[in-house]
C-alpha cells in the first residue's frame, strides 16, 4: 500500500487553492493536502488595516495550527508573506516552505535568462529579488527580467478568470522564446498548460515548483 502524507498549504487567496491541489494531484498524489484558507491576510495588507507584525503574528498562529493537526510538511501560497513564514518556521520540526523556495531552486536548473510574470507588481519585485539573493549566495550570474500584468489580479479576484487568463497569455506570448518565464503566484498556474503551448522556452510556476520540493524534502524524491 502506498504510504500516504499529510501537507498542509495556507492560503490569503481563495485562487490559490485549486491550483495548489492541481500541482499536488499531478506532482504527489500520495499527499492529503489540508487547505487553511485565511482571506484577511490579503485583504488587510492591501487596505492597510495590519502592519507586518500583526500579519506575521496570524501567519505564526496559521502554521502552528497546521503542524498540531499532523501536517507533516507545509507550504505558505502568498507571495508577500515569504518573511512572516521563516519566522514561523523557526524551532518546528517539519519542513515549512515558503512560496518561492521552489520556483527558486527550479530557475537554477533551466540555466538561461528568466523572465518573471506576475499578476501584482510587489510579487514580480520579490521574486526577482529572491533570485538575485541566491543568485549572490550561490556566485552565480543571471539575467532576470520582471513584468507584472496590468489588470489581471482584479479580473481573477472580481469572479473574471477568463479576462485573467486571456491578459497573462497575451503576455507570455510576448516574451521572446530564449528565456524561461516564471510565474510568480500560486492563482497563475491555472493557466499553466496553454503558457507552455504559447511559448517556446520553460514555463514553470510556484505550486508545481513547490511541490517538487516539499516532496523531495519529506519523501526523498
Amino acid at each position: 500500500m502506498q504510504q500516504r502524507y499529510r501537507i498542509g498549504a495556507i492560503h490569503a487567496l481563495m485562487n490559490a487553492i485549486p491550483t495548489t491541489q492541481l500541482a499536488f494531484d499531478r506532482g504527489w498524489p500520495a499527499a492529503d493536502v489540508a487547505h487553511l484558507l485565511d482571506g484577511s491576510l490579503y485583504l488587510d495588507r492591501n487596505l492597510g488595516a495590519a502592519d507586518d507584525a500583526e500579519l506575521a503574528s496570524r501567519i505564526h498562529r496559521l502554521v502552528r495550527y497546521s503542524a498540531e493537526t499532523g501536517a507533516e510538511g507545509i507550504i505558505m501560497t502568498g507571495s508577500f508573506f515569504g518573511d512572516a513564514v521563516r519566522q514561523a518556521r523557526v524551532g518546528m520540526d517539519i519542513p515549512v516552505a515558503t512560496s518561492f523556495e521552489g520556483i527558486v531552486e527550479r530557475a537554477f536548473e533551466l540555466d538561461r535568462p528568466l523572465h518573471v510574470l506576475a499578476t501584482a507588481p510587489d510579487s514580480a519585485t520579490l521574486l526577482a529579488e529572491a533570485l538575485g539573493r541566491e543568485a549572490a549566495a550561490r556566485n552565480r550570474g543571471l539575467s532576470i527580467t520582471r513584468q507584472a500584468v496590468d489588470g489581471a489580479m482584479d479580473a481573477l479576484i472580481s469572479g473574471d478568470p477568463e479576462s485573467h487568463d486571456r491578459l497573462v497569455l497575451d503576455a507570455v506570448g510576448a516574451v521572446d522564446g530564449g528565456a524561461a518565464i516564471l510565474f510568480a503566484q500560486f492563482s497563475m498556474e491555472r493557466i499553466l498548460p496553454g503558457a507552455a503551448a504559447a511559448h517556446a522556452g520553460p514555463v514553470a510556476g510556484p505550486a508545481g515548483a513547490g511541490v517538487a520540493r516539499l516532496r523531495k524534502l519529506i519523501a526523498g524524491r
